[in-house]
């Protein structure tokens, strides 16, 4: 277990010090995009320049981020905002320090290209394929959920689709989409860019449209965070407003940049990777907040998204018990 920072020596020291404390942070990836300004802070020297190391690991999902945290093998891990709910009410303890995304739901419906002209409204997907990363019958997948709730919002019920599981990665859904496996798949960004950029598909619905947004119960909530142990919040609250502070630092430059400039920073080495990355960023500018306050209506709309989704964790969802907003601030 790591020690307190203030026990270790040189904390105070100037940041040019040559000994830096080690912050260890789990998130999914790499390339995830909502985890883009955890991924920043290293190639920017924001850790050095506050005497620390930032040591990410990565993981295929943000819930094996949070178990691997949450045994004590990392200080903090980014995840889905709404699986901390649904941890909770299981007894679970963790708690959300930063908020990582902005005002833009960054999820599409994407039909592929052929059938264009036969497939015009959510309602058309009817009978169709969907593909989504699928879990189980007990534990359904947070973008499943989350496709579910979209798919309602158009007058189609879960079970009036057939729900094919796909991968998080282009070369996923490409496949399913171009190898006729799905008719249609539901994805985030930079996917949905990349699959309309390479011709494999084309938006059908996308969040990003605010009359949609409006026609999605909790279209607005909190896509994902930083968490971290509530002991280590006792233990270590100068860790943790390190975390913050190098999350605060990081999305303050972002601010400045342009999405190219943005990617560059990433030392993406596939060009065509990196081309979907700064179209993913230039069609959706409110992706990531402008600085770590957490928003409340954001917030409150994750329990309206769940009791949407028929989720039981909408019934002991406490905001009081889920967010620390003592070094990020917070905002109406």
């Amino acid at each position: 277990m790591a020690l307190p920072l203030s026990s270790l020596p040189g904390v105070h020291r100037a940041h040019a010090d040559a000994v830096r404390h080690p912050i260890r942070l789990n998130i999914p990836g790499p390339g995830s995009l909502p985890f883009t300004p955890l991924e920043l802070v290293n190639p920017l020297g924001i850790d050095r320049a506050l005497g620390a190391e930032l040591l990410i690991r990565y993981f295929p999902s943000g819930v094996q981020a949070a178990e691997d945290m949450l045994a004590g093998n990392a200080d903090f891990a980014g995840l889905g905002f709404v699986v901390l709910p649904r941890m909770q009410a299981k007894g679970v303890e963790i708690v959300t320090i930063a908020p990582l995304s902005g005002e833009t739901p960054p999820f599409s419906v994407v039909v592929r290209a052929e059938l264009r002209g036969r497939i015009r409204a959510l309602g058309d997907l009817r009978g169709r394929s969907v593909g989504v990363p699928v879990g189980s019958i007990k534990s359904k997948t947070y973008l499943q959920s989350m496709a579910e709730v979209v798919l309602a919002s158009g007058g189609v019920k879960p079970n009036e689709v057939r729900w094919v599981g796909t991968g998080q990665n282009i070369d996923g859904l490409v496949g399913a989409l171009a190898g006729n496996v799905v008719d249609a798949v539901f994805c985030e960004e930079p996917f949905s860019s990349a699959l309309v950029r390479r011709g494999t598909g084309f938006l059908l619905a996308d969040l990003r449209n605010a009359k949609l947004a409006a026609s999605v119960p909790g279209a607005g909530h909190l896509r994902a965070m930083i968490a971290t142990r509530p002991a280590l919040i006792r233990q270590d609250p100068e860790r943790v407003a390190l975390m913050v502070q190098m999350l605060r630092r990081a999305l303050a430059w972002m601010q400045e940049q342009t999405p190219a400039a943005i990617v560059a920073r990433l030392r993406v080495a596939d060009d065509a990777d990196q081309a979907d990355r700064v179209a993913a960023l230039r069609n959706a500018a409110s992706l990531f907040p402008r600085n770590t306050r957490f928003s409340r209506a954001q917030v409150e709309a994750t329990r309206t998204f769940l009791r949407a989704s028929g989720d039981p964790a909408a019934d002991t969802f406490d905001a009081a018990r889920l967010v620390d907003d003592t070094w990020a601030g917070s905002r109406p």
